[in-house]
């Protein structure tokens, strides 16, 4: 919120600076969830499937063998050949639908950052809007050139900006 303001006080169109937010915090969520939910995502894919395909296994072989005790059905051993084929089938089908996950995510974060973004610059924006349909004239937000301290002189930069070096 601190840049786009920054960025944009001189600027009285509110849809311009609204526009400019979006795109900016969608591009930044977006390319953020990319990044921390790959590996999280690939790996939790690829112990679900391998769970439930355990699972279907189990149950498939008690079925057709009839045994109808009281307990605990028994887990199969599984043979070399089978443990590798479960891996290879856990491998391709959990890479094939990581990208699908990523998209969602990706999307997902994009959209509520848009929300935020757009909660966040309403009163900027509102403002601006009012005072274009009331007075005629273009706003200009002054207030990031001023300190906290109101005897202190209007600084020539931005407070959110760095001390110059």
């Amino acid at each position: 919120k601190a840049i786009v303001t920054k960025d944009f006080a001189m600027e009285s169109d509110e849809m311009k600076m609204r526009k400019a937010s979006q795109l900016m915090v969608a591009n930044l969520a977006g390319s953020l969830a990319l990044v921390t939910c790959r590996e999280p995502l690939h790996t939790s894919i690829s112990q679900h499937l391998r769970q439930l395909l355990l699972n279907a296994i189990n149950s498939s072989s008690n079925s057709s063998s009839g045994s109808s005790t009281g307990g605990a059905p028994p887990s199969v051993q599984l043979q070399d050949a089978e443990k590798s084929a479960l891996d290879q089938c856990v491998a391709i089908c959990s890479t094939e639908n990581l990208e699908l996950g990523c998209m969602l995510i990706e999307k997902a974060a994009t959209e509520k950052a848009v929300r935020d973004m757009d909660e966040a610059l309403s009163p900027a924006l509102t403002i601006r809007k009012n005072t274009r349909e009331q007075k005629g004239q273009p706003y200009y937000d002054m207030s990031i050139f001023h300190n906290e301290n109101p005897n202190q002189q209007p600084q020539r930069y931005p407070k959110e900006l760095p001390d110059p070096l």
